[in-house]
């Protein structure tokens, strides 16, 4: 349960029409309302919303595929590439934002003296620290030998290996039925070797001119992904990037879009937990000087630049170099890199408590979370009652 931070006005009953608001208006006023910034309503309806939008997304997801592997199997293909029909089932959350959201990165002064900020279980002499196993344990982390250095974790990946078995020329008849030519040609033509067309990369149709500003159009769907759409949500619409940007592209949308992946509404909410943290941000920065830790900002994320920090220590380079120097006498060796790098983080979690960044941080990301989810509630009530509909007619679609 997230903290009650502000002072609540009158509590809303929960929405019952997608469209519906309430007001504070005892006499019903007959213009509804938005509810004010900061004003907290009880996290439970917010958090039944939320959950509710995860389980219809992924029963949505899953009533597509069946609709194109019934597509695939009248065109004949009983084996399918499982890549493209794996949901994972969506898992319950039981709050709105944790802390991994907002401060994991900040230790506590225990953790600290203990493990330091866990930098070096990730270098490749850590591999085999001794206490790896240890703080694997205490951090919830899988050990594995995979990756660099000695944490990583297991993926289920479902079995392809029927698809795989078959011929490469076979798998592109596949791919061809599945999300049409265009497609095809630009993601997997290379199955073809010599025969393969040449990649477009501009969608394969020459009704669509979007002129050369842009660095990649998708390629229009087709085949059974296609028929899908098409039986579930009309014409697709090709969503392009603003001008503008460094990278600019032009991408099919079909499904409605659930507000919660409306960017500038996230963005916004970013901006106010940034804003009203600033000055908290900087006492850290005065802390950490303080202690003789010289020349570190946060980053455009929020965070400092502790991961690229350390991994120049232990690995001796870094592809960004966004980070403070290391000081002329920094160590050498893995033991005293490990060193240096606890007592980094023995004074990094004395400053979190010397500032009040751990509870200040945690306070404005609740406050921002709560608006955010204030702010699209009544949007997200309109596109679950879209998503149903869209539910209904696959049902129509599958019994047909």
């Amino acid at each position: 349960m997230q903290p009650k931070l502000r002072t609540a006005g009158a509590l809303c009953a929960a929405l019952a029409l997608a469209a519906a608001a309430c007001t504070e208006d005892p006499g019903g006023g007959s213009e509804a309302e938005g509810p004010a910034a900061g004003e907290v309503f009880e996290e439970d309806r917010l958090l039944t919303m939320v959950n509710e939008s995860n389980r219809l997304l992924a029963e949505l997801e899953n009533t597509e595929q069946r609709i194109v592997l019934a597509c695939l199997d009248r065109e004949g293909f009983d084996v399918h590439d499982q890549f493209w029909f794996d949901t994972a089932e969506p898992v319950e959350e039981d709050a709105l934002y944790n802390e991994g959201d907002w401060g994991n990165w900040l230790p506590t002064s225990e953790e600290a003296a203990m493990y330091g900020l866990g930098m070096w279980a990730w270098s490749t002499e850590g591999a085999s620290d001794p206490e790896l196993e240890a703080y694997s344990d205490y951090a919830g982390l899988a050990l594995g030998e995979d990756d660099m250095g000695g944490l990583g974790g297991d993926v289920d990946l479902p079995d392809n290996s029927a698809f795989e078995a078959l011929a490469p020329e076979d798998q592109y008849a596949w791919y061809v039925a599945f999300y049409g030519e265009a497609t095809a040609i630009d993601e997997v033509g290379y199955l073809l070797g010599e025969d393969a067309p040449e990649p477009t990369n501009t969608g394969g149709d020459e009704e669509i001119d979007l002129g050369g500003d842009f660095d990649y159009v998708q390629p229009e769907p087709g085949g059974c992904q296609r028929e899908m759409i098409d039986a579930l949500y009309g014409d697709p619409q090709l969503v392009e990037d603003p001008e503008g940007q460094e990278y600019r592209s032009a991408n099919w949308s079909w499904r409605p879009v659930n507000p919660i992946d409306d960017f500038a509404a996230t963005d916004a909410a970013n901006l106010a937990y940034e804003e009203a943290l600033a000055p908290v941000k900087d006492e850290l920065l005065n802390c950490l000087e303080g202690k003789g830790r010289l020349d570190w900002e946060f980053d455009e994320e929020g965070y400092l630049p502790l991961s690229d920090y350390f991994t120049e220590l232990y690995e001796g380079s870094v592809d960004v170099h966004d980070h403070p120097d290391l000081p002329g006498d920094a160590p050498t060796g893995y033991e005293g890199k490990k060193e240096y790098e606890i007592a980094f983080a023995v004074d990094l979690a004395a400053c979190g408590d010397e500032t009040g960044y751990r509870e200040a941080a945690e306070e404005e990301w609740a406050v921002s979370r709560n608006d955010l989810y204030l702010s699209i509630e009544v949007a997200t009530y309109v596109w679950q009652d879209e998503v149903r509909a869209a539910l209904e007619k696959a049902q129509e679609v599958l019994e047909a």
